[in-house]
């Protein structure tokens, strides 16, 4: 049998690694079109800092990732972030995010009362909720986020706390992006309970009765758990799954389908893991579940390649140009880049540097060529599908989705002369807020482990809807952009030692009200017409680093399943 998947971000790579470990006898080929694997993740060390580029966290709740870290032998570099107050800046001033609440949700009457960052007309219009009927969704049971809370919560909460605390997620329009596709709980929670306030007391409530620590409570105020206000852990659930994990981990060290060892000894890392349990039960409660490790999110990257099973070819720098049916069988046009091309069967040698282009010194005949496959895998952007079934209206609905543009500015700061105040985990900022800032995240607070003791590292996040100076402004002038910004919102005249810039252009696909419709479409139109094509990625399921690799772990026990004897 043979597979090629299309595209080499942490979503083809679990997928490769797994249906390779599954199935032995089997040939899979992945193929990326850009010179490294990993997609927008990328890590970087400059001087003794960890610098993440693109993502600098996953969400722990979601365990799909943490047990893909475990399997690669990495759960002992794992750390959680750590515990801080959040704050939002409006117009000038900085406010503390209101305690007592769930994303935003107040489910607690006095800390709403104090809070600062909204009026008493704008706290009034919020209670009316209790008395509100639930809100009239579309035919598909869709609403777009901001129509929801505007209807339950007034416009003021919309502005100042739900908006900055849901759109930056996904950084798109939140009177476009559709509830359902992203935060179903607030629907299920509505109809159940009749409205948003009374509902999320509820929800709040319930984590009492299970248990929950007070700090596990303080996370979910915090907002770290989008999807529901749902998800923290206790110290014993906590402890349980790190256990599993573990235990998972020693077993699939010890022997994989390709007969390739880890990098860790799984006896060796039991123990280590159960140390790291016994000086940390209960981080990920206090910390509100956000993980990172000591290495970077890329070194996941860096392993997964290594641990490749030998029956899997990958390459880089191989643009697919067309994907053909015919006959039952697939043909892909490949097409080799300018850049060298990787074949790496196995294992690679390991990478000082996690910011090496993975793969770069194997190379291969750079002819282009045609690939014959029975199944195909597909783990891009939407934009890619431009390039494929161009006169297949079926797929028009992926060719058509919207994908927003951002930037990341990361600049440190020598700790003994910076002359600001430095409050919490960071901030966020209002989408009336004359700036295009939306966010800055402390990360010497956040992650101590990324940044030397004497410095301070602040990630600014540039790039508003109907604001495009990410598109037309240089690498330059967003450093200078970002650091003038960020130098007025939190008052200090300090220089940064160095900056880098990212630039993520229509890298986020945007989730508008109609895309499950949309989606279970595509997908009804490719289970009728296209036999073994298997569409899995940002565009479909979840945009998070967990939601990739769940996506493509439940594709491969899928695959799986339906070719056992």
């Amino acid at each position: 049998m043979n597979v090629t998947i299309v595209g080499g971000g942490l979503t083809g790579l679990t997928a490769a690694y797994y249906l390779g470990r599954a199935k032995p006898d089997w040939t899979i080929t992945l193929y990326e079109q850009a010179p490294r694997f990993g997609g927008k993740i990328q890590t970087q060390r400059v001087d003794d800092f960890v610098v993440e580029l693109g993502p600098d966290s996953y969400l722990g709740r979601k365990t799909e990732m943490t047990d893909l870290v475990y399997d690669l032998g990495l759960g002992d570099t794992l750390v959680s972030n750590e515990t801080g107050q959040a704050f939002v800046y409006d117009k000038g001033s900085i406010h503390p995010i209101p305690g007592g609440s769930i994303m935003g949700i107040p489910t607690e009457m006095m800390p709403f009362v104090k809070a600062t960052l909204i009026s008493w007309p704008g706290k009034l219009r919020a209670g009316l909720d209790y008395f509100k009927k639930p809100y009239q969704l579309d035919k598909n049971g869709d609403v777009s986020i901001g129509h929801f809370f505007q209807y339950h919560l007034g416009q003021e909460m919309m502005d100042k706390l739900i908006e900055p605390l849901l759109a930056g997620i996904y950084g798109g329009d939140i009177y476009k992006i559709s509830l359902l596709s992203t935060f179903p709980h607030f629907i299920q929670v509505e109809q159940k309970y009749g409205n948003m306030v009374k509902g999320m007391m509820a929800a709040k409530m319930g984590h009492s009765k299970a248990g929950v620590t007070k700090a596990a409570k303080g996370a979910v105020a915090e907002g770290d758990v989008p999807r529901a206000g749902k998800g923290t852990m206790t110290d014993r659930q906590f402890e349980s799954h790190e256990a599993k994990a573990s235990q998972t981990a020693s077993t699939n060290n010890s022997s994989n389908s390709s007969g390739h060892a880890t990098n860790t000894s799984p006896h060796r890392q039991t123990s280590k893991v159960q140390a790291d349990m016994a000086s940390r039960k209960g981080t990920a409660a206090q910390s509100g579940m956000f993980r990172q490790l000591t290495g970077g999110l890329e070194s996941v990257i860096t392993a997964i390649v290594e641990a490749m099973p030998s029956n899997v070819s990958l390459h880089t720098s191989a643009l697919v140009s067309d994907i053909r049916y015919t006959d039952g069988q697939y043909a892909l046009d490949v097409v080799k880049q300018d850049s060298e091309d990787c074949n790496c069967n196995g294992q690679l040698a390991s990478h000082e540097n996690s910011n090496v282009e993975l793969g770069l010194d194997m190379r291969t005949s750079s002819d282009d060529v045609t690939a014959n496959a029975d199944h195909v895998i597909i783990c891009t952007p939407p934009a890619t599908y431009n390039q494929w079934f161009k006169d297949d209206t079926g797929f028009d609905f992926l060719r058509s989705m919207e994908q927003s543009s951002c930037a990341i500015a990361i600049m440190a700061f020598d700790k003994s002369t910076f002359d600001g105040e430095l409050k919490g985990s960071g901030l966020l900022i209002t989408r009336n807020t004359d700036t295009p800032l939306t966010a800055c995240t402390i990360l010497n607070q956040k992650w101590p482990q990324t940044t030397p003791d004497d410095k301070i590292v602040l990630r600014v996040f540039i790039g508003k809807p109907g604001n495009d100076v990410v598109e037309h402004l240089n690498d330059e002038e967003l450093s200078e952009l970002a650091v003038k910004e960020i130098q007025r919102i939190m008052s200090f005249s300090t220089q940064p030692e160095w900056v880098r810039i990212n630039r993520l252009i229509h890298c986020m696909p945007q989730y508008n009200v109609g895309h499950r419709a949309g989606i279970t479409a595509v997908r009804k139109h490719v289970a009728e017409n296209y036999p073994n094509l298997h569409l899995i990625g940002t565009p479909f399921d979840g945009i998070g680093i967990p939601d990739g690799v769940k996506q493509a772990k439940e594709l491969i026990q899928s695959i799986v399943g339906s070719n056992e004897n």
